[in-house]
């Protein structure tokens, strides 16, 4: 595996439930990527018994993110850090301003087997600090100066501080993290087409971000000669995607076909 790109920055503002829950508040585009280099510090302890090491402790505890991006834009970089806007498009920055935690999301671009790959990465939680400001004057020939921003990197309520899962296309790995950073508001509706046999079943709707456990189709009578054997995204499918009493994450609303296999 080579990495060979980094694209498609994004973060959601995060608030935390009293009881540790986490929810996002849609993710909105950081900027063009040019670099993001993530630091972890992990916990060093050690417990020694009877003259040798007994029990130790190398978890994540904490950890920096530094980014690059093509430009600062203003409404972006206020809202991470906390400052205002003027109704007259003012940047307006005051040491009483506290930057808010947001999950921050990338995609790696990766070669596997001479195969394009598209793995995204997410910090669960993480806070930006103020930038350092360095500007010079034009020389004799131009050279690019791009904004860098830190932040730290904490953990969720229940320990989660990052999570990543590779797709084969771009396109996947933004609806990926769409629906992860989707406001709690948004929800999906999931249904079920029997396709051929006879029964109903009842669709259901969810917020977005969580899943379902799709119908084991016990409801439903296949066509004549032939056994249900689980559901697919396409009513012309000839073989199951899922299994009945599978998980689904659905991203958009997702109509759910029934596949028979003939009996033997």
């Amino acid at each position: 595996m080579a990495k060979i790109g980094l694209n498609n920055l994004w973060y959601a503002l995060l608030s935390e439930a009293a009881n540790g829950t986490p929810s996002y508040g849609g993710a909105k585009s950081f900027g063009k990527a040019i670099s993001a280099n993530v630091s972890i510090s992990n916990n060093d302890a050690k417990l020694y018994a009877d003259d040798v090491l007994a029990e130790s402790d190398t978890s994540f505890q904490q950890g920096t993110v530094t980014l690059g991006t093509d430009d600062d834009r203003e409404a972006t970089f206020a809202e991470i850090l906390g400052h205002s806007i003027s109704d007259e498009g003012e940047v307006v920055r005051n040491s009483n301003d506290i930057a808010p935690w947001v999950g921050l999301a990338r995609i790696v671009v990766k070669m596997v087997s001479n195969t394009r790959l598209y793995k995204v990465e997410i910090l669960n939680k993480v806070k930006f600090s103020e930038p350092s400001q360095e500007d010079n004057t034009k020389g004799e020939s131009v050279e690019f100066s791009t904004p860098e921003i830190e932040g730290t990197i904490a953990t969720l309520a229940n320990g989660d501080w990052s999570l990543a899962q590779t797709f084969a296309t771009k396109d996947e790995a933004i609806a990926f993290i769409q629906a992860y950073f989707a406001s709690a508001t948004s929800t999906y509706r999931v249904n079920y087409d029997v396709n051929g046999g006879t029964g109903t079943i009842a669709g259901e709707t969810v917020n977005a971000g969580s899943s379902v456990t799709l119908d084991t189709g016990s409801g439903i009578t296949p066509p004549t000669n032939t056994t249900f054997a689980g559901w697919a995204l396409s009513s012309t499918a000839t073989e199951a995607a899922f299994e009945g009493g599978a998980t689904y994450t659905p991203i958009a609303d997702t109509t759910f076909y029934a596949v028979y296999e003939a009996n033997t």
